[in-house]
C-alpha cells in the first residue's frame, strides 16, 4: 500500500478517465429508477494540485490544468468540468467526489478503501452523508459484499493501484466473480498501458469469460514502445449503454487534440459482443 495517488492526480490519464466515467453517470440518469456506484479503490476523494507532493510531478500540467486553460471547445466536458469547477481553486476531485455529484435523492455511494490513512481521509470528507457509505477494506472483497445492489442498477468502478503484479489476472477474477453476482450492472475497469504484451494477455483472459458486451478503450499518448512510462490509458466497459461510443470517440479525440498528443491516438473495439 505504498501507491500515493496525489502524485498523479488530475494527469491526462485522471481526465481520460474521469470523463468517461461522468459520460456513463449521464447515460443512469435517463431512466428515473434508482441506482447504486461502487468505487473498490476510491482514494481520498480530493487532491490539492498546490501540495507538495503534486508539485514534486507536475503532472496535472499536462492533464487537467491543460483542459482548462485551453481556448477549445469544451462542450464535450460541460458535465465533467461543473465538477472540477465547484471546487475550490486548486483541488482535483476524485472519482468518489465525481460520482457524487451525480447522486440523485434515491441513489447511493459505496467507497472502499483500504490504505488507513487515505480511509480516514475519505470517511470524513463524506461524514454525515447519508447517501453515502465509506468501508475500510479491500476493494475486491467490497464486490463480494455489495453486489448485487438492491436497486439491481447500478455502476461498479475498479480503478485500482496496481502496485501488485498479478493485478490483471487479480481484475479478471474480480470482474468473473462480480458478474455471477450482478450481471446486468455498468463494469468500468481503469488499466494503465505500457507493454502491449500484458494487455494481450488481459484481453485473451476476459474473452475467456464468455462475458457478452465487453468494449475496450485505449487512450495513447504516444505509441507503447517504452514499457517502463505510462503510454496510454485503458478501460474496459461491460454492459455499456446503448451507443456510448458516440460519445466517448469525440470527446477522447478533442483531449488528444488538447493535450497535443500528436503520436497519440483513440480505439475502442468490442472485446466480446452481445451473442
Amino acid at each position: 500500500m505504498n501507491y500515493r495517488h496525489i502524485y498523479h492526480a488530475g494527469n491526462f490519464a485522471d481526465v481520460v478517465k474521469h470523463c468517461v466515467l461522468t459520460l456513463l453517470l449521464q447515460k443512469l440518469h435517463e431512466k428515473e429508477k434508482a441506482f447504486s456506484i461502487i468505487d473498490t479503490h476510491a482514494g481520498i476523494g480530493i487532491y490539492d494540485l498546490q501540495s507538495q507532493q503534486a508539485s514534486k510531478t507536475n503532472e496535472a500540467q499536462e492533464g487537467i490544468l491543460k483542459l482548462l486553460l485551453s481556448s477549445q471547445d469544451k462542450s464535450f466536458f460541460e458535465h465533467y468540468l461543473k465538477v472540477i469547477q465547484n471546487q475550490k481553486t486548486g483541488f482535483y476531485p476524485g472519482s468518489p467526489l465525481i460520482s457524487r455529484a451525480f447522486l440523485r435523492p434515491q441513489d447511493r455511494l459505496w467507497l472502499s478503501e483500504l490504505h488507513p490513512e487515505d480511509f480516514q481521509n475519505l470517511a470524513q470528507l463524506f461524514y454525515k452523508d447519508p447517501q453515502v457509505k465509506v468501508f475500510h477494506q479491500d476493494g475486491y472483497n467490497s464486490l463480494k459484499a455489495l453486489l448485487p445492489p438492491k436497486e439491481k442498477r447500478g455502476l461498479i468502478l475498479i480503478d485500482p493501484p496496481f502496485e501488485e503484479r498479478n493485478e490483471f489476472k487479480m481484475l479478471v477474477n474480480g470482474l468473473q466473480e462480480s458478474y455471477r453476482r450482478f450481471a446486468t450492472g455498468i463494469y468500468m475497469i481503469w488499466f494503465p498501458i505500457k507493454d502491449l504484451k500484458p494487455i494481450k494477455e488481459f484481453y485473451a483472459a476476459l474473452k475467456e469469460l464468455e462475458i457478452p458486451k465487453i468494449l475496450t478503450v485505449e487512450f495513447l499518448r504516444k505509441p507503447p514502445i517504452t514499457p517502463e512510462s505510462l503510454n496510454g490509458t485503458g478501460l474496459i466497459i461491460v454492459n455499456p449503454p446503448w451507443k456510448i461510443q458516440e460519445k466517448i470517440v469525440p470527446t477522447l479525440e478533442m483531449l488528444l487534440k488538447i493535450f497535443e498528443f500528436k503520436e497519440g491516438y483513440v480505439r475502442l473495439e468490442w472485446l466480446c459482443e452481445e451473442s
